[in-house]
């Protein structure tokens, strides 16, 4: 008989979630990144983030079960709604089958809820068996859930490269909101920034790197940072994230992204990928070498209290993790 486990709020015991996030993820059939205690912690760095928002099941002490969600401020068809960006869910190898995924998916929710979000966002690799699972845990809470969009990924392989510009940090963060503003009222979902957040994703999360072209209404930024894979090889990736191609021309968008590359190349990446989901051009990143990659992201998207919502969406920005 499986025991019965409640969750609790996460204690903010690192390394031991990053060892059995590392042992649980090396089993699935996509590499996935390798979530060490400095990438966790700095994710509850962010601002809003709070352990009480990330439930967790212990057994004998350590982390057998964790899911735990993150806030985000988005303009979802012309109106503010705040989400909570669901990530990091796992189960020990040693206790899957037991439903305690389920379990915390469910608890997650509620605790969204009493905190006063109108839904949650949550991100699953297509053909993964968590798609039906998270369908399934918004009908058993009275929660409508979408499946409203599908990401697909762009890739290119990085050469090493020696240091190029060091690209100033001072300002970064309220020029990254200027661009940010300029995303079209067309894009149905997208996020809406504080200029703590806007540190956060330029200047203070694990591994993160940017790049700056050009000053007032005629810049560009595009951010991104490097992590690790689960893998025997251990490499590292780049992962890009803002595209904020601003005014721009075409061989100003291209000298931006160069610039990250060559950033993401020095701080040890080995391959680069870009999340395309419609808010932002890629023939630069065709330009730039980058081809179409294999791997499907299934966006989910739910909502509770009657909150109308689409069944669907042409883009969106937003982080994805």
């Amino acid at each position: 008989m499986h025991r019965q486990c409640s969750p609790e709020s996460f204690r903010g015991d690192f390394e031991s979630l990053a060892a059995v996030v590392r042992d649980s993820w090396s089993e699935n059939q996509h590499q996935s990144i390798l979530c060490d205690a400095p990438l966790l912690r700095s994710a509850f760095a962010y601002p809003g983030a709070s352990l009480d928002l990330a439930p967790t099941i212990y057994i004998d002490g350590s982390p057998a079960a964790f899911v735990a969600g993150f806030p985000r401020t988005v303009r979802l068809e012309g109106r503010e709604k705040r989400l909570a960006c669901i990530t990091f869910w796992t189960t020990s190898a040693k206790f899957k089958k037991r439903g305690y995924g389920s379990q915390l998916w469910m608890e997650i929710l509620r605790r969204a809820r009493e905190r006063g979000y109108d839904g949650a966002v949550n991100f699953c690799v297509d053909g993964s068996p968590t798609n039906a699972m998270v369908m399934a845990c918004g009908k058993r809470v009275n929660a409508k859930v979408n499946n409203v969009f599908t990401i697909t990924y762009l890739a290119r392989f990085l050469q090493p490269t020696p240091m190029g510009k060091t690209t100033p940090c001072q300002g970064v963060a309220a020029l990254f909101l200027t661009v940010a503003a300029q995303i079209s009222e067309s894009v149905p979902l997208a996020r809406v920034w504080s200029r703590e957040e806007a540190e956060w994703q330029c200047l203070r999360r694990a591994g993160a790197v940017f790049a700056v072209h050009g000053e007032g209404s005629r810049a560009g930024v595009v951010t991104g940072y490097v992590a690790g894979v689960i893998d025997k090889t251990s490499p590292k990736v780049l992962l890009v994230e803002d595209l904020l191609w601003g005014e721009l021309e075409a061989q100003e968008r291209l000298d931006l992204l160069q610039d990250l590359l060559a950033q993401g190349a020095t701080a040890g990446a080995q391959i680069a990928v870009a999340p395309v989901m419609g808010y932002a051009e890629t023939a630069t990143l065709r330009r730039a070498g980058f081809r179409q990659s294999r791997r499907l992201i299934n966006v989910y998207l739910t909502m509770w209290n009657g909150t109308p919502m689409p069944e669907s969406l042409s883009s969106l920005y937003l982080d994805v993790f």
